[in-house]
């Protein structure tokens, strides 16, 4: 056994097992701890959203808990789960915190052992206002983070955008913050003939509006005058929420069934989801897999999934015409979405699998080790 990581964590598109059992494999044993966001919480947006009509409200209530995800307060709440969790449990080598939502160490002298492995900051959020708490409480959050950060020993990004953020805009030693990359959840790369058929396009996603749906639809709707036969899937988004009913477009909902998802992968001849604020984008990922041509938008880590014009497209955010025209050129060029397919795939076998992610934390956790 290497050693023993005490895991405070948060649960992040459902990468936590695969990253945990990298750990695992290479000899490390983990006592994990979901830190949880508190339920009063919860209950407050329910209260404080209400409407008569059920759609807004639960539209309401998503917004308004999103908000409490970066409010100071909570910030503070799971920090002290956090240290009443430490208090217990002194006995181990390393603590491994999963994003920057809270600090626990504030009161106790961890800091030479500290490790953070995270997508995404705050900096980086304050441009998707539907996100954010009011003014005052983002500079209270971001003064937390800096903090968090700069007494951590070590921070592990999961993409260069999240590693700028963190030396440029919270003044972190660019040598303690490493980019590991991001894994294909997975456990095999799925093994397909693919066919493009020309006119079906995908888009995964929950958060609708924040991933560009309305943008792709305006799109949809220019495509459909070229190429009327053109039809659009979106999975992902609540129905009783989003009552999307457009020519073309077939309106799945949330599906949680992973052969259904896998399906639609394999029917669709590009996926697109021009997202207006993107941590990551794991689904670009899925969609490679499956030898998926992929249009996203030029910001956050997306330009480092997508090689424009090699594995797809890259298109200014919020620019239905730009969008239209890249799906255009690709749904009436099949040797050009089975060439961008192909590349999309090799380039997930080649940088995108858990494997490689975990052999760089390893080496890094092993030199930290070594020096405690």
């Amino acid at each position: 056994m290497k050693g023993k990581i005490l895991v405070l964590n948060v649960e992040v598109s459902g990468m936590n097992k695969y990253l945990f059992s990298q750990l695992r494999k290479r000899g490390w044993q983990l006592k994990i701890f979901n830190v949880p966001f508190p339920k009063r919480y919860r209950y407050l947006s329910l209260a404080l959203s209400f409407h008569f009509d059920i759609r807004r409200w639960k539209k309401r209530f998503d917004e308004r808990l999103s908000k409490f995800y970066k409010h100071p307060c909570i910030f503070k709440i799971r920090t002290e789960f956090c240290q009443n969790v430490l208090k217990k449990e002194k006995k181990v080598d390393l603590i491994f915190q999963i994003g920057g939502l809270f600090a626990p160490y504030f009161d106790h002298n961890f800091s030479n052992q500290y490790v953070i492995m995270l997508s995404y900051t705050m900096a980086l959020s304050k441009k998707y206002s539907p996100w954010l708490p009011p003014q005052e409480y983002i500079e209270e959050w971001i003064s937390l983070e800096e903090a968090l950060y700069k007494k951590a020993s070590l921070i592990f990004t999961t993409n260069e955008n999240a590693r700028r953020s963190m030396i440029n805009d919270y003044g972190i030693d660019e040598e303690k913050v490493v980019t590991v990359g991001y894994g294909l959840n997975r456990e095999r790369l799925p093994q397909i003939d693919k066919f493009y058929d020309g006119k079906t396009i995908l888009f995964i996603g929950m958060d609708f509006e924040r991933k560009g749906g309305y943008v792709l639809l305006d799109a949809f709707r220019k495509v459909r005058k070229e190429i009327p036969s053109a039809r659009l899937i979106i999975v992902g988004p609540n129905k009783e929420i989003y009552r999307i009913n457009e020519p073309g477009v077939e309106f799945l909902g949330c599906i949680r069934d992973r052969e259904i998802i896998d399906g639609l992968y394999k029917k669709a001849s590009i996926f697109v989801m021009p997202s207006l604020c993107e941590p990551f984008g794991l689904v670009f990922l899925e969609a490679m897999a499956y030898k998926l041509a992929c249009i996203g938008t030029t910001i956050d880590a997306m330009p480092e999934i997508i090689e424009d014009g090699k594995t797809g497209f890259l298109v200014s955010p919020n620019n239905a015409e730009e969008l239209a025209s890249k799906m255009i050129s690709l749904l009436k060029n099949k040797e050009l979405m089975k060439k961008m397919g192909e590349l999309g795939y090799l380039r997930v076998k080649e940088k995108f699998l858990w494997d490689r992610v975990g052999e760089k934390i390893d080496f890094y956790l092993d030199k930290l080790k070594s020096n405690v």
